[in-house]
């Protein structure tokens, strides 16, 4: 996880983290949408954009948490990065 042991842990970044888009050739012939995203999310990123199937990409997210792959705890860390700027640029 490059993002939350260097990015976050040896660095102390904790700021809301982006990916790529998530639609280029270098993802989408590897993975499927719902893949890239659920690595994306377990790597430590907070916002994914572009994914080449926003709908697959969302529904895997879903799963991903019911099923135990993503914790809630790490969709809240997400979402409290990003409140926290939005708060900020009121």
């Amino acid at each position: 996880m490059m993002v939350t042991n260097v990015l976050r842990e040896q660095l102390g970044y904790d700021g809301i983290v982006m990916t790529d888009a998530m639609n280029m050739g270098a993802v989408t012939n590897t993975y499927t949408a719902d893949q890239a995203a659920v690595m994306a999310v377990n790597a430590g990123v907070d916002m994914i954009l572009m994914p080449q199937d926003y709908e697959k990409a969302y529904q895997g997210l879903l799963t991903a948490v019911q099923e135990g792959t993503i914790s809630q705890e790490r969709i809240d860390q997400s979402l409290v990065r990003i409140v926290k700027v939005k708060q900020g640029m009121q």
